[in-house]
């Protein structure tokens, strides 16, 4: 696919990130922590994790707002290996190519992969299962980083693309409550719905987590 060339959601999340997600003084963390976090302006932090969970869901409320998306819930068995699992899957229609922001076009390439057949497994499908879709295309925001920027984190490596991609765009303030109007837009439609979304995000962030060791696991 041709390289992301628009500024979408995402980049405003990035860059008014305290309009988003909480933060705190740099001062009150203490710096073996600080790689959880990412600094934004005047000396502010947020966690890395809510933030990009606060990215992917801006641009999927963004998307579905524009009618390029579609989401349903369906029940489905959780796993009982994990007390974290959820009883329901938001399954994701897709009816043209998104625009070629950095998370359209991600997302479009995760949209292939996971409805795509699998030998013996599975046939084509014409719905993803978002936690599927999130992670092909944060794969895919890593291949596109390269070997050489990526990192194990799949929060980080969202936040160092959109970062690199917005160095030199100028993003207005007013960006910021169009953000906000898809995604209250997406609340009002179906609360339930757009609960489902985000914490089928964090679920699929936190479970890509536990992939990624944790530097105290490496005594560091």
């Amino acid at each position: 696919m041709p390289p992301p060339e628009k500024v979408g959601a995402e980049c405003v999340v990035l860059k008014f990130a305290d309009q988003f997600v909480d933060t705190v003084p740099k001062s009150k963390v203490p710096e073996w922590q600080r790689y959880r976090y990412t600094e934004i302006a005047d000396g502010k932090l947020v966690l890395t994790q809510q933030l990009a969970e606060a990215m992917v869901l801006a641009a999927l409320a963004e998307f579905w707002r524009q009618g390029m998306m579609g989401f349903r819930i369906a029940p489905k068995n959780p796993d009982p290996f994990d007390p974290n699992s959820l009883d329901y899957e938001v399954l994701v229609s897709m009816g043209k190519l998104l625009p070629l922001t950095l998370m359209g076009r991600s997302l479009t390439v995760g949209f292939r992969q996971a409805t795509k057949p699998i030998w013996l497994l599975r046939e084509k499908r014409s719905e993803a299962v978002l936690e599927d879709l999130v992670e092909f295309a944060l794969r895919e925001v890593r291949r596109c980083l390269g070997w050489r920027k990526a990192k194990r984190n799949s929060a980080e490596n969202l936040v160092k693309y959109v970062q690199e991609f917005t160095q030199t765009s100028n993003i207005p303030s007013d960006a910021v409550e169009t953000v906000k109007g898809a995604i209250k837009a997406l609340q009002q439609q179906d609360a339930a719905l757009a609960e489902a979304v985000k914490k089928t995000i964090g679920y699929t962030m936190t479970a890509l987590r536990r992939l990624e060791p944790d530097r105290d696991e490496w005594g560091f």
